[in-house]
């Protein structure tokens, strides 16, 4: 029996797919198929399910792209990323592709419905997407493909709201021996988010997607598209020759931003190597721009935070007398072109001014209005007192304008450090993250978000790991570890023995938050880290959460001796049977031992080889 020709979403609903996926009810229907939640009626447990169109399942490379999809997203366990889990066809023919159910609402329905966003509220979501992105292109996925379409901002249980990227069926490996690399000339992608390389079918690499986040980026603050075109032609020929326009002159209010609208400039250069060098860099330094505004509290999204315009009633104004003198900007003119201004030095340096001005303006703001509540109850009781002793009313007026200054300006000068720890970060300079994270510890020592940056820090310092798994173990007791921190404690689980037990007992702490990234080292890494992150899994309760066959499979021929051995008694005691062919290779592996004065030799059994045949007969007695 075969899919029917047309494709009805609603006639699904009710069935079951390969007898494990009921369809609840249908979800939305899209150009390659519809999306339906979905039930396990074996694990009792709600999914997504997406179906791809039964006139697009005669189309191998549709087909294929549908595979790859289930692939590559199954493989990239991340926060930020949708988590893929299975992929099949039903003897009726359908292909469909199953993944966590998501409750919320696209990026693209979210600009659709409020237009333009604050830099506060566009930052947070920014930097989520930089950092599943980080994580595709640490295993050498590119997506292609990133558009506000792709974005999906979930809801958690908790109420928290997390971007996760969705739809690799386009995206590309980048190791070269790959046989998926798409063939020189090809166009891929939605042409509003392509970067310059892909409209012209030249090179792909990380860097593109970075030229998307840039325009969605842009498309976020600035409330419309960059571009517009008659058609996809047009938008291609743009992108690969127009220069993205300045954010300031599309919304004007930005200009209280320079850092961030310089760094979203700099994420839409149409030369890669004018980008940032990573998702990491680029991630780090748009939470750097936004400055005191963007705090990223453990485990958790940040919240809308104020605009750092100053307001009518408190207004930051640099005195005339401290204004440096400058010369004009120096003019340039070019052949055939009109002319412009470079700025000097020390413009920049007014223009840093500026920004710090108007962000210590934006705070003032916000106190103002997190304290109307109480000001306005003290008003009305002030009033009649004002009337009856109008100096004494006036000195108490100046006395609370000056205590709401400062109170704004403490609150700045406690996110400046972190601030600065993310700036430095995001260039490389670790070492000057953490003299800055050091001497802010020395007066806040209990500060999580300080701790977790402190231990970031270090462990992008030679020699430094350990420091950084005792910093994380503070910040844990202080709050709780980020998708960031745990990606480093699960890189430590393959250093010496004491770092990597320490780094365990963290990740087991963290529980369920922890699956995901272990999961990941199961699959990557040198073989005696896979085993310990298998080992953490299993503790944890959620070793089924990889494919164990293969995952230990691959530890059989592992350099290491003792890897070997373990991955086989491990083997043994799933008494999976789909092991044995692995198992019996590995038993029946044979080195060469010379005699005295390597006048004979004989054939003995490789380190592990016993282990591998103690464990096919266990299997074999089993069966």
């Amino acid at each position: 029996m075969s899919a029917p020709a047309t494709f009805e979403p609603a006639t699904l609903v009710g069935t079951c797919l390969d007898g494990r996926y009921e369809l609840t009810g249908h979800l939305a229907t899209g150009g390659m198929g519809a999306v339906f939640q979905a039930r396990h009626v074996h694990l009792r447990k709600d999914l997504a399910v997406k179906v791809l169109r039964p006139e697009l399942s005669a189309s191998p490379d549709l087909v294929e792209r549908f595979r790859r999809e289930a692939e590559i997203a199954s493989a990239l366990q991340h926060d930020h990323i949708v988590h893929v889990t299975d992929f099949g066809r039903t003897e009726e023919g359908w292909l469909f592709l199953a993944m966590e159910l998501l409750t919320g609402e696209s990026l693209f329905d979210r600009l659709r419905r409020e237009g333009a966003l604050a830099p506060a509220a566009a930052v947070p979501v920014l930097w989520q997407i930089c950092a599943g992105l980080g994580a595709a292109h640490a295993m050498g996925v590119v997506h292609r493909d990133l558009k506000p379409e792709n974005v999906f901002l979930a809801r958690t249980a908790s109420g928290r709201e997390v971007a996760k990227i969705l739809d690799f069926g386009i995206a590309k490996m980048t190791d070269p021996s790959s046989g998926c690399a798409t063939q020189a000339g090809m166009v891929v992608g939605t042409p509003e988010y392509l970067a310059p390389e892909q409209a012209t079918g030249g090179a792909v690499d990380a860097r593109a997607d970075l030229y998307a986040v840039g325009l969605i980026a842009w498309r976020m603050l600035a409330g419309h598209h960059p571009f517009t075109a008659p058609d996809a032609r047009g938008l291609l020929m743009k992108q690969a020759t127009a220069p993205v326009p300045p954010l300031a002159g599309a919304r004007p209010e930005l200009a209280a931003w320079p850092e961030l609208v310089a760094v979203v400039a700099r994420a839409c250069e149409k030369e890669p190597a004018a980008r940032p060098a990573s998702a990491a860099e680029l991630g780090e330094a748009l939470a750097a721009a936004l400055g005191p505004a963007f705090a990223l509290p453990p485990g958790a999204t940040p919240a809308p935070s104020p605009p750092p315009l100053a307001s009518a009633e408190f207004e930051l104004v640099a005195p005339e007398t401290l204004t440096p003198a400058v010369a004009p900007p120096r003019t340039l003119t070019l052949p055939g072109a009109s002319a412009f201004a470079v700025p000097g030095p020390l413009d920049r340096v007014r223009a840093r001014a500026a920004g710090a001005l108007s962000r210590a303006a934006g705070a003032l703001a916000w106190a103002r209005t997190a304290a109307r509540p109480a000001l306005d109850a003290l008003g009305r009781r002030a009033a009649a007192s004002a009337r009856a002793h109008p100096r004494r009313a006036a000195a108490v007026a100046g006395a609370g304008l000056l205590a709401l200054a400062l109170a704004g300006g403490i609150a700045w000068a406690r996110a400046r450090p972190a601030a600065e720890a993310r700036a430095h970060l995001a260039a490389g300079r670790p070492a000057e993250a953490r003299s800055a994270l050091e001497a802010a510890l020395r007066r806040r020592p209990d500060d999580p978000e300080l701790l977790l940056l402190h231990g970031r820090a270090l462990h992008r310092l030679p020699g430094r790991a350990a420091d950084g798994v005792e910093a994380y173990q503070a910040a844990r007791e202080a709050g709780v570890l980020d998708a960031e921190a745990r990606s480093d404690l699960a890189r430590d689980l393959g250093g010496e023995r004491s770092l990597a037990d320490r780094a365990a007992r963290l990740l087991r702490d963290e529980g369920a938050r922890a699956v995901p990234v272990l999961a990941g080292a199961a699959a990557a890494g040198t073989g005696v880290q896979r085993l310990r992150a298998l080992a953490v899994l299993r503790d944890l309760g959620a070793e089924e959460e990889v494919e164990r066959q293969a995952a230990y499979g691959a530890l059989l021929s592992d350099p290491e001796c003792d890897v070997r051995r373990a991955a086989a008694r491990r083997l043994g005691e799933l008494a999976d049977p789909a092991a044995l062919p692995r198992l019996r290779e590995a038993a029946a592996a044979r080195t060469e031992r010379r005699g005295l004065f390597g006048l004979t030799s004989t054939r003995v059994p490789v380190c592990g080889a016993p282990e591998a045949a103690e464990a096919v007969r266990r299997i074999e007695a089993a069966q």
